[in-house]
């Protein structure tokens, strides 16, 4: 664990560092796509593995870059723990506080409090209570692998499917904000009346004829 610590804090350094071309680039969809893309090859590849090491033939002598299934499953585990939260730390939370910043006030007191509080608990209270029926129904780690992979799959792929609508909402929003203010800088600004400029523009101003009343009889 003490190796697996290190080299998430190595990562995460780099991540960091290569964040802003990330953002700057890429775009804000890609920047919080990258943790769960990360989980979905790197832990697909820990459930495939392992999943192959226990099924039957699973000892026999065929290696993945030299190792064992089972270790192979082990290594990429450790994989997807390091780069998963490297992308965490340095992609998908900053992306995360960019959203907050297009709300207006009563957006942020309504929805950081419930993704923060709320969403953050929920999904770590229902993860384990997940894994305690997995492993009640069961009755062992390898028998609740499968079920744990199913679970996993789903969660992952809402996660890119939430990722990718937030990002077309994201840019619609922003296509907006651009036409918004592209119109305000296309309107003519109006000086004060009470400038020499303002009394020039009202005395220039075409005034419209008075109209005439009709001759009665």
């Amino acid at each position: 664990m003490a190796d697996v610590s290190i080299a998430t804090g190595y990562v995460t350094i780099g991540s960091m560092l290569a964040g802003r071309l990330v953002f700057q680039y890429a775009g804000w969809t890609a920047a919080a796509a990258a943790t769960p893309a990360v989980m979905a090859l790197a832990g697909g590849a820990f459930f495939t593995l392992s999943l192959a090491a226990g099924a039957p033939g699973g000892g026999a002598p065929w290696t993945v870059l030299g190792l064992a299934p089972a270790a192979a499953g082990v290594a990429a585990g450790a994989v997807t723990q390091v780069f998963a939260r490297a992308a965490k730390f340095s992609l998908f939370d900053p992306a995360k506080e960019m959203v907050y910043i297009e709300m207006d006030a009563d957006e942020k007191a309504a929805g950081k409090p419930a993704v923060d509080l709320v969403g953050a608990q929920v999904g770590k209270s229902g993860a384990s209570w997940v894994a305690q029926a997995a492993l009640l129904a069961a009755g062992s780690m390898r028998a609740a692998l499968p079920a744990f992979a199913v679970v996993y799959a789903l969660v992952v792929g809402a996660w890119l499917v939430a990722v990718a609508r937030l990002g077309r909402l994201m840019a619609a929003h922003d296509r907006a904000a651009a036409a918004a203010e592209a119109e305000a800088a296309a309107a003519p600004v109006a000086a004060p009346p009470d400038t020499p400029l303002g009394h020039a523009a009202a005395a220039a101003a075409p005034v419209a004829p008075r109209p005439v009343a009709a001759p009665t009889a």
